[in-house]
């Protein structure tokens, strides 16, 4: 059976929807869209505190991440702009390159650096991304086991709880540059110093937010968390009742939100620097794109395309680059639930929610001023649970001790490492496992009974034979070459064996090392008088052995083709042609 080809990459997949629009489709797309953007506006302000950044950062995000994902993209669910694991790993990457090369740099003109640092990283994740839709790199992914994936947003959810503690309570933050576990130190150090003011301002919007999503499910939660949360911290200001609650005021706000455009430049020097940290953003919005595609298509029974899903997804963030100050995009999974939860019926709900959030954005800017940072902390702090599945990591660690293992080992790694070094740790580990899984091949001894039928042999029998007839099963490559030799060796070393016949039925693949292995096993029993015939050779291996000289050097009357009809047909003449081989000898 052939597997279905990878579709091409559209240029303009939103062209054959426009075509195919309906006006009976409009309400609700439009009613779809309204409340997504009701949803996107908190959360995008949220995420750019969480990146460090002012505001606008994650709403240029939103608002032009949405409307070029979606049209570029092929799912008709999917909504994307900044995320948590996006926003965290931007913080670290920019505070890691002005610790490395801006040090002494004057606050006045970080700004300006931070933007410039920002553009460069947003450019070099759209690009990555591109060349991952167009070469199919994502298929990469396939090696990241699922208990890496939980391990690193595990990670991610006890770093964003830590960060946000620290303007939940308005005790000073240590910076978010340093390991969790320091972080988590230096809270519970300073814990004295917390500000009774922002903590009930904080506190108070957490219990609104999470009393809302218990008894008011429909409801815009997150905006009107905000709302109150403000409305109670001008409340104490006003009747001077503590300390002043801090606001987004205290950063510097422009004037008005409107976008400006720059080329962005790549500096090679920074561009070393943030490298690594781009390509770990690249991949972790690629999985979240996928997961989310993939997650929704069963859903709605959407056939997606998820190179084309990345495809949008990198137009999106090489498009961010030109606006100064955004952050990048990527799935999110809590606005696409809505979006979907509302029966969008097309891509164009979430292109109109970018366009809604835009305007409300326009509108209400002055109002963002007042927003407080506790209440911004508490709305991350209430989200962090969407990142993990708790029955997931529960299943992992009934399943195997290897897959809990993983799973505590990339946790860790976020703990002790920033979150872009734990996210590589991770992939390494995964990628380590399987290669582990994949190296031994499965070796089975045959024999035939009575009845001419080829039945495995039972490793305890102590019965000498001078034909053995080994079977292997598994891809066999480099890293299974010595397991491989030390097993046969073994075989080889029995005085009773005259010859032995390799069975190949199960083999799809080889490569080199695998070849010189076979080669060197032929060559030592030829050194002994003894010989070695192949069975069910596939025309995949049989191409590898005719182009490594295997054919010339085993000769081609020791190598038998399978028969899928007859699959012992091909080791019953194996056998015999090495029972004819002792005997001529």
């Amino acid at each position: 059976m052939r597997l279905p080809k990878q579709r091409s990459i559209s240029f303009a997949p939103f062209w054959e929807d426009l075509k195919n629009y309906k006006f009976s489709f409009l309400r609700d797309d439009v009613m779809a869209a309204i409340a997504v953007a009701l949803m996107t506006i908190p959360q995008s302000i949220a995420y750019s505190l969480l990146a460090g950044l002012p505001p606008t950062a994650g709403l240029f995000s939103a608002i032009f991440g949405t409307i070029f994902t979606a049209s570029f993209g092929s799912s008709r669910t999917l909504v994307a702009g900044p995320s948590t694991g996006t926003a965290i790993l931007i913080q670290t990457s920019v505070a890691d390159v002005l610790s490395s090369y801006f040090e002494n740099v004057p606050a006045i003109e970080q700004e300006g650096l931070i933007n410039m640092i920002l553009m460069e990283i947003v450019l070099v994740i759209g690009l990555i991304q591109i060349g991952a839709a167009f070469f199919n790199v994502s298929k990469l992914l396939q090696f990241v086991g699922r208990p890496v994936v939980l391990g690193y947003f595990a990670g991610i959810t006890v770093a964003i709880a830590i960060s946000q503690l620290f303007a939940f309570t308005g005790i000073p933050s240590p910076g978010n540059d340093e390991p969790l576990l320091f972080q988590a130190g230096a809270f519970f150090l300073h814990l004295h110093e917390f500000q009774w003011t922002t903590l009930l301002v904080g506190a108070s919007s957490l219990a609104l937010l999470i009393g809302m999503r218990h008894y008011f499910k429909n409801w815009p939660h997150a905006l009107i968390m905000l709302i109150f949360g403000s409305l109670l911290a001008d409340a104490l200001v006003y009747w001077s009742i503590g300390e002043p609650v801090r606001i987004l005021s205290h950063f510097q706000l422009p004037q008005q939100p409107f976008p400006e455009f720059s080329f962005p430049v790549l500096h090679l020097k920074i561009l070393n620097k943030i490298f690594p940290a781009a390509v770990a953003i690249a991949f972790l919005g690629i999985l979240e794109v996928f997961s989310i595609s993939r997650s929704f298509s069963l859903k709605t029974g959407q056939k997606v395309q998820i190179n084309q899903d990345i495809f949008g997804l990198g137009v999106s963030n090489t498009l961010l680059s030109s606006i100064v100050g955004a952050m990048p995009s990527s799935g999110s999974v809590s606005r696409t639930a809505l979006n979907f939860r509302l029966q969008s019926k097309t891509r164009f709900a979430a292109i109109f929610s970018g366009f809604v959030s835009g305007g409300i954005v326009v509108f209400c800017w002055p109002l963002v001023a007042h927003i407080p940072l506790a209440t911004l902390a508490a709305l991350l702090i209430a989200s962090v649970h969407t990142l993990v599945d708790g029955k997931e990591i529960r299943l992992i660690f009934r399943a195997t001790r290897e897959d809990a293992s993983v799973f505590f080992l990339t946790f860790l790694a976020c703990l002790l490492f920033s979150l872009d070094i734990a996210f590589y740790i991770g992939i390494v580990i995964s990628i380590g496992t399987y290669l582990k899984r994949s190296s031994t091949p499965h070796l089975v001894e045959y024999a035939f009974n009575s009845k001419g039928r080829l039945v495995i042999v039972n490793v305890r029998d102590d019965v000498h034979r001078k034909v053995r007839i080994i079977g292997i099963g598994g891809e066999l490559y480099f890293a299974a070459a010595d397991v491989f030799q030390s097993a046969l060796q073994e075989v080889a070393e029995d005085p009773h064996v005259q010859a032995i016949v390799l069975r190949l039925n199960n083999v799809h693949h080889m490569d080199a090392s695998m070849c010189l292995a076979i080669l060197h096993l032929h060559d030592s029993l030829r050194a002994k008088g003894r010989y070695l015939v192949i069975s069910g050779l596939t025309e995949e291996v049989w191409h590898v052995f005719h182009r490594a000289g295997l054919v010339k050097a085993i000769g081609f009357d020791n190598l038998y083709f399978t028969d899928e009809s007859n699959p012992q047909f091909s080791t019953w003449k194996a056998a015999l042609r090495a029972q004819d081989l002792i005997h001529r000898a």
